[in-house]
């Protein structure tokens, strides 16, 4: 089984300078970056010995202000730009936000998908990564990304879902020297929800024809990042059993791309960091796998999920999780020959007591 690398918030200590909390986190990184038997991804010490500046260690439990504040002394140094309208689905506009750090650019864009929420783009936990992000020199647009209730969960869902998220990135990209970003250094954030969106990016075909109801005719181009927390790589959760039910070979596919980085061409050569949450779900129990009418046979009619979760050691326990899920995506990058890396922190399904990590993240995937 390879090792997850366990990170525990409440003690650890976050240097002023974020890069250089950044560059102990992906030490590790490249060919080999998935093997860190023995090796902590973050070491007190090390940072201890490395940072000049003052420390702060994070709150467990920070809100979106303090989550911001914890990363400087000084007071939030950002501007924020609201509820700009970019894609108009079925007469809905959706809108985005953007967190312009003070100063001169060029600074790194980040897209920063939201969770399931009603909230949309002012979850909290969307705000938090974002006004963090920003005081350390980054341009982040947070894009209300979901029109509606998307209940039930069909074919056509994911449809919407994939012209959605790349407008959102390619509007982002046009618009970003407007706010002093260099759209050439795109990453893309996600949480829950907005991990799954940002994945479908990463696993969909490029574009080729401008995105109806985009507020621009530009397609996206390719980014260099992604930062993805507690993502349901394979669908693997009820909320998609009804979209199986009814579009099982339709959705299949879905399933293969989304877990197949060997045929990507929009990631490929983007840098992959995955956070789960160790309590971010709750289990599912896997049941009869050869029972095609089952949940689990759904998802893997060719058998190869559960021969993958039989690599990891997380298939003989009978039940499945985000950890697992996370698990089954790193190795997929890693056999693909993409740059991956996956930590696991204790606690539930929140960015909140991980903002500082978060942040630390994205600057490594935007200074490569």
């Amino acid at each position: 089984m390879k090792d997850i690398t366990s990170i525990d918030p409440r003690r650890l200590v976050v240097a002023i300078s974020t890069l250089t909390v950044a560059a102990v986190l992906f030490s590790g990184c490249g060919s080999g970056g998935n093997d860190t038997s023995g090796q902590a991804a973050v070491d007190e010490a090390a940072l201890a010995e490395l940072a000049t500046d003052a420390m702060v260690e994070s709150d467990p439990t920070p809100t979106s202000t303090a989550a911001a504040t914890a990363l400087t002394t000084d007071p939030p140094a950002f501007s924020e730009t609201s509820d700009i309208v970019y894609m108009t689905i079925d007469g809905v506009e959706l809108s985005m936000d953007v967190f312009t750090p003070a100063g001169d650019g060029p600074w790194p864009v980040v897209v920063s998908f939201h969770g399931l929420g009603n909230e949309g783009k002012d979850m909290t936990e969307t705000a938090a990564v974002a006004e963090a992000a920003a005081t350390q020199e980054m341009v982040v647009f947070t894009p209300t990304w979901i029109a509606g209730n998307p209940f039930p969960i069909t074919g056509t869902t994911f449809e919407t879902w994939d012209n959605t998220v790349s407008c959102a990135i390619a509007f982002a990209q046009e618009n970003a020297s407007e706010y002093g970003g260099d759209p050439t250094n795109t990453v893309i954030d996600g949480f829950s929800a907005g991990a799954g969106a940002a994945l479908l990016f990463a696993s969909q075909d490029p574009r080729v024809e401008p995105i109806l109801g985009c507020e621009t005719d530009q397609l996206p181009t390719p980014v260099v990042g992604f930062v993805l927390g507690d993502v349901e790589a394979w669908l693997h959760s009820e909320n998609f059993d009804a979209a199986f039910a009814s579009e099982p070979e339709a959705i299949q596919k879905r399933v293969a791309a989304l877990i197949g980085p060997r045929s990507w061409e929009h990631g490929a050569d983007a840098q992959f960091h995955l956070w789960v949450s160790e309590n971010g779900t709750t289990p599912r129990t896997i049941g009869e796998p050869s029972d095609d009418s089952g949940w689990f046979a759904q998802r893997d009619p060719d058998g190869s999920i559960q021969a993958d979760l039989e690599r990891l050691d997380q298939f003989a326990d009978g039940v499945v999780d985000q950890v697992d899920a996370g698990q089954l995506l790193d190795l997929r990058l890693e056999d693909a020959g993409i740059e991956t890396r996956l930590d696991l922190y204790p606690g539930g399904h929140t960015t909140l007591d991980k903002v500082p990590e978060i942040v630390a993240y994205l600057q490594a995937a935007a200074s490569r």
